[in-house]
């Protein structure tokens, strides 16, 4: 027992650090509880749960965190650790250790009141786009407060504790610091290899779920399992079966399957009479939820919030522009996204493909070149094909993938200063954005050709500001509130320009959002949280009226095709909805790790390990309902999503 206590003296640093983890990490989990309320479940049961999970993830995570500690103390002779030296290096290297815990908390609570979640991969991203990260927290916190405020918190913590801070004078025989060694590398081995990661899933709410986990725990599962190899993970069936089914589920009345290879989905797209030769503008808007306009207000029952109301008394429409284009245009009543982030609608949009675990294809490296796309399609039939992005397109490899997929990308990088009235970390302000899409429609235009340009607006993205006077929340407020409403103003803006244009007369316009706002709730696959909303406008082309149908983000780029009525080769996964059969609508969701396949009011979710489930999800609260197992809807899920997999880890989508 002696020589246990002469140990535990030795090692008091390292032991102290993990207890002030868990402290800490424990006041961050109680003050997150009550900011989510009432989002988590308040049953004694369940939060007692979330509490006994999340310290056992607090000790896991302050296990490794304080490891390079350990490791110095282990390492360092003990007349260094006892010297007048030895006690500055000690104090100053364990204060180091106490400002990254006071840091990463508060980073945490940032990182949650952006995505009410732990650490995932979007941190991990993060440290790869540092400079627009960094930036944007400059520009939507005051940075000055913060950091002041985080200084001041760990002097206190430190006056508290600091008398603590030292070694214990004792020496411990060589054999004895082997033993200890040997044994904290043995359980942190044991900890790698045999603790399931899940375990932090205690109850059916999300949000409860999340706060039993560790954010730093989180973070480095995150890193390490930034990719998930669907075959791996996944519920699976014979290959041969998958793509048989595949080829049932993608038969469309104008889709003939003409390659002998079994494992191709290449049909010839086949439409009646002659092909349209119009442009098409594609207009992706930065974070758009459904909740946001008018009509769909009471289906969601969005409110303003009281915070906004107070600071300015009233309570301004947030769309008025898109809410007037619903009765010009073919609007969708029933679109969703793919997934949580821009990357996965720009993966949608421009691929059709269902999305799959782990990161998007836009950035996934390296780089995908000479795939599929709506872009390469139109670039064949002679548009001149453009993605025309308000931001720095090395973001999120937008750039590189684009770039070789057939676009044209022009960024931000190419509007002159002279041009550019506002810009935050993200890029220039959506009225920038649309005047540089103007002038290279009319290059295109002047040139004699016709054009397909995708744009992808930045403003309605924290930190929220724009140019003074545009509208009426000033930025200065940098509330999401106001950057919906300057978005709106913008694109009213680009479209009052675009009609005096010679080619407006014979140009199709598709506008919907990459995302929903916030994928935040109660469950893991919130489906109310991936409604976006969607028109094909088009004055004297397309006869305005409402699509009530269920579509998915993946059914844009063969609608577009359907609506030229041009003849090509398809390797798109999704509908050309308006030619679909009544009854064959479905959706492809993702978020993360999970992938849902959604038909008939019914949904089937496939997570790692080859877990399946079925639930009955409620529309418009984003409730799920566990259900019995279909096997047909079980089989097709993995049809379409061991499909899609299969087709990027061979390389089939590419065109060479």
């Amino acid at each position: 027992m002696q020589i246990i206590r002469d140990t535990l003296q030795r090692y008091r640093l390292w032991y102290l650090l993990i207890i002030l983890f868990v402290l800490i990490s424990t006041v961050t989990r109680i003050i997150l509880f009550f900011y989510e309320l009432p989002e988590v479940s308040l049953q004694p049961v369940i939060i007692g749960s979330t509490f006994l999970a999340g310290f056992f993830f607090d000790i896991l995570a302050a296990w490794y965190f304080s490891f390079f500690l350990f490791l110095v103390i282990w390492l360092l002779p003990q007349k260094f650790l006892l010297s007048k030296a030895g006690s500055y290096f000690q104090k100053s290297f364990f204060l180091i250790h106490l400002l990254l815990l006071v840091l990463n908390a508060v980073s945490e609570i940032f990182f949650w009141n952006e995505f009410s979640v732990r650490y995932n991969f979007i941190a991990v991203d993060y440290l790869i786009y540092t400079n627009e990260v960094l930036n944007n927290i400059r520009q939507s916190y005051p940075i000055g407060l913060v950091i002041s405020g985080l200084l001041f918190l760990t002097f206190i913590i430190w006056m508290l504790i600091r008398k603590q801070v030292f070694t214990g004078n004792l020496r411990i025989p060589l054999l004895n610091r082997i033993i200890t060694l040997l044994t904290v590398l043995l359980v942190s081995f044991s900890i790698f290899y045999f603790i399931e990661d899940d375990i932090h899933n205690i109850s059916n709410n999300k949000v409860n779920n999340e706060l039993a986990a560790n954010g730093i725990y989180q973070f480095g599962n995150a890193f390490r399992k930034n990719e998930m190899p669907y075959l791996d993970f996944y519920a699976k069936d014979d290959e041969a079966v998958v793509f048989h089914k595949l080829h049932e589920l993608l038969q469309e009345p104008t889709a003939s399957f003409e390659n002998k290879d079994e494992h191709s989905i290449t049909r010839r797209i086949n439409p009646v009479g002659e092909p349209h030769k119009w442009n098409v503008v594609l207009i992706t808007i930065e974070s758009l939820s459904a909740e946001y306009l008018s009509y769909f207000k009471e289906y969601h029952n969005y409110y303003y919030p009281d915070y906004l109301l107070k600071q300015i008394g009233i309570a301004p429409k947030l769309t008025p522009n898109l809410d007037s284009l619903i009765d010009e245009s073919l609007f969708f009543t029933q679109l969703y996204a793919s997934g949580t982030r821009t990357v996965r609608g720009l993966e949608a949009v421009s691929t059709s493909m269902p999305p799959t675990p782990g990161q998007s294809i836009v950035k996934r490296l390296p780089t995908r070149n000479n795939m599929f796309t709506l872009g390469e399609v139109l670039q064949k039939h002679g548009y001149d094909t453009k993605f025309i992005y308000g931001g720095n397109s090395f973001f999120d490899n937008m750039g590189d993938f684009f770039g070789k997929n057939g676009y044209q990308v022009v960024d931000e990088r190419d509007i002159s200063a002279d041009s550019i009235h506002h810009e935050t970390a993200w890029g220039v302000c959506d009225e920038d954005l649309y005047a540089k899409a103007l002038s290279e429609m009319d290059k295109s235009y002047g040139s004699g050709k016709l054009f397909f340009n995708h744009l992808m607006t930045v403003s309605n993205h924290r930190p929220y500001t724009y140019p003074e006077g545009k509208v009426v929340i000033p930025p200065s407020i940098k509330r999401r509130e106001g950057g919906l409403i300057y978005t709106d103003y913008a694109i009213g803006q680009f479209l009052q320009q675009a009609r005096k244009k010679p080619w407006f007369n014979n140009t199709i316009f598709v506008i919907l959002a990459d995302h929903c706002a916030s994928v935040g709730g109660k469950t893991d696959m919130p489906v109310n949280k991936y409604h976006i909303p969607g028109w094909i406008y088009a004055p004297g082309l397309i006869k305005p009226g409402k699509f009530e149908r269920l579509t998915s983000q993946i059914d844009i780029p063969p609608t577009i095709m359907g609506l030229l009525n041009i003849p090509y080769e398809s390797d798109f996964f999704g509908y050309d909805i308006f030619h679909l059969e009544k009854g064959r609508e479905r959706l492809l969701l993702v978020n993360y790790q999970d992938i849902a396949y959604v038909k008939d009011g019914k949904m089937v979710v496939l997570s790692p390990r080859r877990k399946v489930q079925m639930f009955e999800p409620d529309f418009r609260t984003g409730v799920m309902h566990p259900d019995k197992m279909d096997k047909v809807m079980e089989h097709e899920a993995i049809a379409w999503f061991q499909g899609a997999a299969s087709y990027i880890d061979q390389h089939r989508h590419n065109r060479n």
